[in-house]
């Protein structure tokens, strides 16, 4: 079977690692840490003059090469793709800053980037296609602002839901079917601090209502209810590829997945089925950000213009097997499956099982834990 990227093209690094492993220090750090990320190696993302400097996923920048727009300003499309979500914000701190152009960040990191120097606002002006997004969206508006500036546009959207086989097991009804002695090594979980924290606080606490609002009583639950499950895995996957992979060998009969997985096993002579547990499944969105001090911020915005349009976001959700913002996209794709399963026909319907969280407390506030001591707790179950 082919291995995947994050967008389930074919791709070459098979992987999406979105570990969302940043500390507090990190998130805080100025020069320091970006020449410690020098020091590793990384090399960061740069395009030549005049050149549009692309940083994130794999088949997310196809949305933003508008091929008129860039050969009427006389430049290129230089993408750089992440293998975790991370590497956006290391690579904008090890050199990016003044060079890259445009990325794409998970909506629970825009806040905290923005207020870290690392993007500037959008101009809402220039970005007329704003007007073309689903209400359901523009709703996100206070989720990507800080001091009323604007710092990113939702321009996708999916979830980490519950998949499973039909031909194997009956439909699941909770998170808990994953524990099941009977299912012992034949499920797995998620290679993602976030989405297992918050998938699973829900299952271990009963009735919380923000999954980033927890004490350190229901933080411990949760852990211990994830080493429930690593115990009861075939194993901890690295990628999602490989959850892909063990599903379509017959190995694996329900899992903690993604909804484009669904085609990925295509040829395997398995078909995956998504289910709706009754503590709800995990969703978010991926925004289109430009950096700080991004050398081409007309073009920029000109570009993410062209990403919200609709003969655009009709082509992405198509080849990517992705939720779209654009009303008038949704009632042209052609593909019955895409429009299925991210409810185009009824948004509402989509995100009924759903939870949108934000963002852990950087800082302590209250009696509620903080990033660093989300990050603590989940070494605490990679070590169990």
């Amino acid at each position: 079977m082919t291995t995947t990227n994050k967008t389930g093209t074919p791709g070459t690094n098979g992987t999406y690692q979105s570990g969302l492993r940043f500390s507090r220090r990190f998130f805080m750090a100025g020069a320091a840490t970006a020449g410690a990320a020098c020091g590793l190696g990384i090399a960061p993302a740069h395009a030549g003059r005049g050149d549009v400097a692309f940083l994130g996923w794999e088949g997310y920048d196809g949305a933003f090469k508008a091929d008129d727009l860039l050969a009427e300003a006389g430049a290129s499309f230089q993408p750089t793709y992440i293998a975790a979500i991370e590497d956006i914000i290391t690579k904008l701190r090890s050199g990016g800053i003044g060079s890259v152009d445009l990325t794409t960040l998970i909506h629970q990191y825009v806040g905290f980037s923005a207020q870290s120097g690392l993007l500037d606002p959008i101009d809402e002006s220039l970005v007329p296609n704003i007007a073309q997004m689903h209400p359901r969206f523009q709703q996100l508006d206070e989720l990507l602002r800080v001091d009323g500036k604007l710092y990113a546009l939702p321009f996708t959207y999916s979830s980490i839901p519950l998949l499973y086989n039909p031909e194997k097991v009956e439909v699941p009804t909770s998170w808990r079917a994953l524990l099941d002695p009977a299912m012992k090594g034949r499920v797995v979980g998620f290679p993602d601090v976030m989405s297992m924290i918050v998938t699973w606080s829900r299952v271990a606490n009963e009735g919380i209502e923000d999954p980033t609002r927890m004490t350190r009583e229901q933080l411990d639950k949760t852990v211990e209810i994830m080493v429930q499950l690593k115990e009861n895995s075939r194993t901890v996957p690295s990628s999602l590829g490989e959850i892909s992979d063990m599903f379509g060998r017959g190995e694996i009969d329900m899992a903690m997945g993604w909804e484009p997985m669904l085609t990925w096993v295509e040829g395997t002579g398995v078909t995956l089925k998504i289910a709706s547990p009754v503590e709800g499944t995990f969703a978010y969105f991926d925004t289109v950000n430009i950096a700080k001090d991004a050398p081409n911020r007309d073009l920029d915005h000109a570009l993410i213009n062209h990403g919200l349009a609709a003969e655009t976001q009709k082509a992405f959700a198509e080849q990517n097997i992705l939720g779209i913002v654009n009303t008038e996209a949704m009632g042209m794709v052609e593909n019955p499956l895409v429009s299925e399963i991210y409810g185009f026909d009824e948004i509402e319907g989509y995100f009924g099982d759903k939870f949108l969280p934000g963002m852990f407390p950087l800082e302590p506030e209250g009696d509620f834990v903080s990033w660093d001591e989300v990050l603590g707790a989940y070494e605490t179950y990679q070590r169990a």
